[in-house]
């Protein structure tokens, strides 16, 4: 297809695909069913974005975080891509009604599955021709994924209120488990699946278990200080983020700033634009941060703690390197980082006598999810989850409790089993992530292998299980110093000048 060269040429800037972009982009513009698995820094929004170019109607892309969105759209319209937008809680009413009410004007448009429920949204984007439904972070879809969203099962619902358009889901991390699952819950028929390995060679990994927070935090100590940056420095929690950050500027690492969701919007998305335009070199952060963030030169990724997944592992160390220079990943941890997680997982999902105290009210029937659960303060996202699984049991409808009587034991009993079966496989995630951990074996290989797949052609620096941390530095730092000082020598003043006299010389021939 001469066209789609021509436009990536002509409108993106580039002379060829990176691997996966074309055939994927050419199963979209042949109206296909589309599942696309590519590692971080692959370039997803090129396989939505071009064909939203040439085809007719609308693309709508379901999109999990409004960071995500904002960073998108505002890199597009930097580009010079005018018809796109989204639609979040960071816009006021009138913009809201602004875009919706001129839904024609745009190719593109972003939104959260959360805002995609709502009925007046809904109806809007119903009345418009929608030519492409893409789902990105659709891992968030399975069960068995590792940052599952009770919102994403709505979505194969929506899509068929669009009239069905073709879809392509995107994701960075799925086992085969999850990807057959993603299939499943957006109903994609006839699908097409395309797969890139997981393994990014241009990142070093290495991994060290110590014996309590005082020698981990040490040994963090030293590795900050020479390590390369920009660098993200994950840790398991909102507080340990804002210490991390807080004890480096005391260091004399003045431009470190923190990252979580205890912060508001504005500050949030302050501290990303920040880091994205280089006044951040070092960003201490939750799991919070980093999802579809497109800064290609990050070259240090940290955790201080035990991430709850594999999944999550990757994707994190991922935006590292997106560039192609050679990144590190390091993970510094103690024992005691791997109860924090576990604690976590419990807090996930509705306690069993919770469930029982609800069903144990009387005249329960009638009465909204609201009025019931308003008692037992469960968290946001418990909330979410109980209401999905009550609505998909017809236990509640139009957010009214339905006569569940006849079946009254059945019901608390289906419902703290599914919690428990979910329950337990996030902690086999965990143990997965931990064994991977406190592997002697080589670190690569094992991601690999927990994706299935196999290690075809090792890196010259591969993991410090396989080779040594400091001889890796050593090289780095040489390369990367001889690298520094060509580049401090092209800007010189000395060479700008002699390039001037050179140009002077010639014009004087």
């Amino acid at each position: 297809m001469q066209a789609i060269h021509d436009i990536l040429r002509e409108e993106f800037g580039y002379s060829s695909f990176r691997e996966g972009q074309q055939p994927i982009i050419e199963a979209v513009l042949n109206e296909k069913d589309v599942l696309a698995i590519l590692p971080t820094g692959t370039g997803k929004t090129l396989c939505y974005h071009l064909p939203s170019k040439l085809i007719n109607g609308l693309t709508v892309v379901i999109s999990p975080l409004v960071s995500l969105m904002e960073d998108q759209v505002t890199q597009m319209r930097a580009s010079g891509e005018k018809r796109v937008a989204h639609l979040s809680s960071m816009l006021d009413t009138r913009e809201k009604y602004d875009i919706l009410n001129h839904l024609n004007r745009f190719k593109l448009i972003f939104i959260s599955p959360e805002m995609l429920t709502m009925p007046f949204i809904l109806s809007k984007l119903a009345g418009t021709t929608i030519s492409l439904f893409v789902v990105d972070e659709a891992h968030c879809i399975s069960q068995w994924g590792h940052e599952f969203r009770t919102d994403y099962l709505r979505l194969k619902d929506i899509r068929k209120t669009f009239g069905n358009p073709p879809c392509l889901a995107l994701t960075a991390t799925a086992t085969p488990k999850v990807e057959k699952d993603i299939c499943y819950h957006l109903n994609l028929e006839n699908e097409c699946v395309y797969r890139l390995p997981v393994n990014r060679n241009n990142i070093f990994l290495t991994v060290e278990k110590y014996k309590d927070q005082a020698e981990k935090e040490a040994r963090f100590g030293d590795l900050i200080i020479g390590t390369e940056t920009p660098a993200i420095v994950y840790t398991g929690t909102r507080q340990k983020a804002e210490y991390t950050a807080e004890s480096l500027q005391k260091q004399g690492l003045k431009r470190t700033a923190y990252y979580h969701g205890g912060m508001t919007k504005e500050d949030r998305l302050l501290v990303q634009q920040q880091f994205l335009y280089h006044d951040i070199d070092i960003i201490c952060c939750t799991n919070a941060f980093g999802m579809g963030i497109n800064k290609p030169d990050v070259r240090s990724v940290f955790h201080l703690h035990v991430p709850s997944s594999v999944e999550h592992y990757v994707q994190e160390i991922g935006r590292a390197g997106r560039d192609g220079r050679q990144s590190t990943a390091y993970m510094i941890f103690c024992e005691e980082d791997v109860i924090l997680p576990v604690a976590f997982i419990e807090e996930e999902f509705p306690e069993s006598r919770l469930l029982e105290e609800m069903f144990s009210q009387k005249a329960i029937v009638g009465k909204t999810f609201k009025e019931v659960t308003h008692l037992l303060q469960l968290p946001e996202k418990q909330e979410k989850m109980l209401y999905y699984q009550l609505e998909t049991r017809h236990l509640i409808t139009d957010g009214i409790f339905a006569d569940y009587a006849a079946n009254k034991t059945n019901v608390v009993d289906e419902l703290i089993d599914y919690f428990e079966e979910r329950k337990k496989e996030k902690l086999h995630l965990l143990w997965q992530m931990r064994q991977l951990a406190e592997t002697t074996q080589c670190l690569r290989e094992k991601v690999a292998h927990y994706f299935h797949e196999t290690v075809v052609d090792k890196p010259n620096w591969c993991c410090n299980k396989c080779d040594s941390l400091d001889m890796y530095d050593q090289t780095l730092n040489k390369s990367q110093k001889d690298e520094d000082e060509q580049q401090r020598g092209e800007q010189s003043w000395q060479t700008v000048l002699k390039r001037m006299l050179t140009v002077c010389d010639r014009g004087s021939m």
